[in-house]
């Protein structure tokens, strides 16, 4: 029966927590900007959210649980979550690529952050979640 050493759960802890704290500020983001500077998400902004969200609480259980289990979960969310921005992030540099995905009332092309787009930050923020989670090894039994 083999185990890990202790060095792959500090190193575990310290990504998890890193994930964590990436997602918590990008959800604390996300909030200041829709009921603090009152930006209205579109609906590919709500795709990323929903990604986004859940990632908050299962990361900060597995950071405190020190539970590398959660890799295939949460970095199916974060990729997915990179997809959604992406995809978004190609709405606003070619218009018209997402006509029928954006009906809402808020078109998925307005800047409202134009030297530094809010697709781009969470786009980074799934990024460096899904590098951290990928480093993430479970313990061998």
């Amino acid at each position: 029966m083999q185990t890990s050493s202790p060095s792959t759960f500090d190193r575990n802890a310290l990504l998890l927590a890193f994930a964590w704290l990436v997602a918590l500020v990008a959800t604390l983001g996300s909030l200041y900007y829709s009921e603090v500077r009152n930006f209205i998400p579109c609906t590919l902004c709500w795709y990323q959210r929903i990604a986004m969200y859940p990632l908050v609480f299962l990361l900060g259980i597995a950071t405190w649980r020190n539970d590398a289990g959660i890799r295939p979960y949460a970095l199916t969310l974060s990729l997915l979550g990179l997809f959604w921005s992406s995809y978004h992030l190609l709405e606003l540099w070619v218009p018209g690529v997402a006509p029928n995905v954006c009906k809402g009332p808020i078109p998925c092309n307005v800047e409202y952050v134009p030297s530094f787009p809010i697709p781009l930050q969470a786009g980074i923020a799934f990024l460096f979640i899904s590098v951290a989670l990928f480093w993430v090894r479970p313990a061998r039994r």
